[in-house]
């Protein structure tokens, strides 16, 4: 849109002001018929031409802005739902279909080999994961995808964070196993004030992430901590860490971060950029600091209470 065009959007984007300006056009025009055309009564027609633009501009006005209003809600709407689908289409040509051809292969592998029980049970643990991990992503994607549809406000309610951190620990119990990670947790029994599956959201993908980075026969250490009126969710691990830039890249959120885990595992980068955006609505906020020796701490802070 143009400039001069923007410009005369905001003096006509009250009722009164296209009042002003049907008067004043009203006015001039009457004025300069008067110069040429002799007006047998001036004062009569001047409060003609004073009066009736009030009378008619006034009433269509409000619902000429009214309809204009609706347009661009409805416009905004059609944008936000457009980025959305531009968004899945991405991470679904791109990062769904990675996972599903690895599913391919084991599964042909599995149908045109004659493996002994060992390799069998093998392959199946390997499927297990893999659909396990691809079920994962689905799920946050559709929870993702429909509050963003919905416009779905945060549900703040009080709740214990030792059941969703125990639940997580449950839910990532094969990868801690297979990676031999000693998996720790401290002073969990705290509450917080938040939306409970915004919040198992983000600590399903922060501790994904620190799986996926943690070396095998690393360390996991989840603690909860309470400083004045915030709840600080602490996810500590011993993995490789991340860069100043690569920090920086997460908070931007302007395009997705993903790296190779210490497994080869493949990421979307979908997760973090989600995270933020939860955290935003909760009011809450994601800290980092990492170090190339000890790993990273992603520190997850919420409301303590509602206060």
């Amino acid at each position: 849109m143009s400039l001069p065009i923007e410009k005369l959007e905001r003096i006509l984007s009250k009722p009164h002001r296209i009042v002003v300006v049907s008067v004043l056009f009203s006015i001039s025009l009457f004025l300069l018929s008067a110069c040429f055309i002799k007006v047998a009564n001036f004062v009569y027609g001047f409060t003609l031409a004073f009066v009736m633009p009030i009378i008619i501009s006034y009433p269509i006005s409000l619902v000429v802005i009214g309809y204009t209003r609706k347009i661009k809600r409805q416009k905004q709407e059609l944008t936000k739902l457009n980025t959305i689908n531009k968004k899945l289409f991405t991470l679904i040509s791109h990062d769904i279909r990675s996972p599903i051809a690895t599913l391919e292969g084991l599964v042909h592998s599995m149908a045109c080999n004659d493996f002994d029980k060992e390799t069998e049970k093998e392959y199946l643990a390997r499927l297990s994961k893999h659909i396990g991990n691809l079920d994962l992503f689905l799920t946050d994607l559709l929870q993702w995808s429909q509050d963003q549809i919905q416009n779905k406000p945060a549900n703040f309610t009080l709740f214990m964070c030792k059941d969703t951190i125990t639940q997580m620990g449950g839910l990532f119990e094969g990868m801690l196993l297979e990676k031999q990670i000693d998996f720790t947790m401290e002073g969990i029994d705290n509450t917080i004030y938040a939306d409970e599956q915004n919040y198992a959201f983000v600590v399903r993908n922060i501790l994904h992430n620190a799986i996926k980075f943690t070396p095998e026969k690393g360390k996991i250490h989840i603690s909860v901590k309470v400083k004045e009126d915030e709840v600080h969710t602490i996810v500590q691990d011993s993995g490789t860490g991340l860069s100043k830039e690569e920090i920086d890249t997460i908070f931007k959120g302007e395009q997705l971060f993903t790296q190779l885990g210490t497994f080869d595992e493949k990421g979307t980068g979908f997760g973090l950029n989600a995270c933020l955006d939860y955290l935003k609505k909760n009011k809450g906020r994601l800290e980092i600091t990492s170090d190339p020796v000890k790993g990273a701490r992603f520190s997850i802070v919420l409301p303590k209470s509602a206060s």
